[in-house]
């Protein structure tokens, strides 16, 4: 029986110290080049998130779009807008008066020859010149704000104009006269407009020119002319609707007298 002599393990190979530095310059360059890409990474991280949150130093065009729409909006802004003194109506309590011919005795006489005047519209100061013998028939009715006769006969007036045609050829003219501030339905040119007043107002002087030039003996006053300038009717006192519209007819009455 022949005995076997198991081999014997040949010794393992060290490695070489050339290998060995190979080895870890290796794992050295892996090591590195991650953390290169790591940090390219990281980097693009950051560049992504500069994007959408913009610097306010420099504006993106996100940024632009609005502020064109805020420099549109601020532009109209600054257009100048129209101030209350140029929309509210500038009115006038008495006003500057002349009169055309010679004023009528201080009672309720008629055939007297009415002078003409120019006075002044309580809404606008636009001068107006009445001529009584320019072909017109006219109601001139005188009124004081605060006249307690006045302010029960304004409204009614005023609702009979409303609600009714004047004959042809015949003119309601109302006179703001006697002012004084401080009394009732002051200013008179607000009092006439919240009466719904339809007709022309023409303002007096502070001095009443032309209620003493029509001879106004109490308020509320009334003075009919013709067509050719004669005084028709005069009255002092608070009239009734029936009596208004009596007067009115009575204008009407005299427009065949113009043919």
């Amino acid at each position: 029986m022949v005995d076997i002599e198991p081999p014997i393990p040949e010794p393992m190979e060290q490695p070489e110290p050339a290998k060995q530095k190979k080895i870890i310059y290796g794992f050295l360059f892996v090591l590195i080049g991650g953390a290169v890409l790591l940090g390219i990474l990281l980097a693009g991280g950051n560049s992504s998130n500069e994007k959408t949150i913009p610097s306010s130093s420099e504006p993106n065009e996100t940024q632009a779009a609005p502020t064109a729409v805020q420099s549109e909006a601020t532009s109209q802004m600054e257009e100048p807008e129209s101030t209350p003194s140029s929309t509210v109506q500038e009115r006038f309590e008495t006003g500057t008066v002349e009169i055309i011919g010679e004023a009528l005795p201080p009672d309720e006489s008629v055939g007297h020859v009415a002078p003409g005047f120019k006075a002044q519209l309580n809404t606008s100061g636009e001068m107006v010149e009445i001529q009584p013998d320019d072909g017109t028939i006219r109601l001139i009715g005188f009124f004081a704000h605060w006249c307690p006769h006045c302010q029960r006969e304004v409204p009614r007036v005023a609702q009979w104009l409303n609600e009714n045609d004047l004959p042809n050829g015949v003119e309601v003219v109302a006179i703001s006269t006697s002012v004084r501030e401080g009394t009732p339905n002051y200013p008179p040119s607000e009092w006439f407009e919240a009466e719904n007043w339809p007709t022309q107002v023409l303002v007096d002087s502070p001095e009443k020119t032309i209620a003493e030039a029509y001879g106004l003996t109490g308020f509320p006053f009334w003075v009919l002319v013709d067509g050719e300038g004669v005084v028709v009717h005069r009255s002092s006192g608070e009239l009734t609707e029936e009596q208004f519209s009596y007067l009115v007819y009575l204008a009407g009455t005299l427009a065949p007298q113009l043919a």
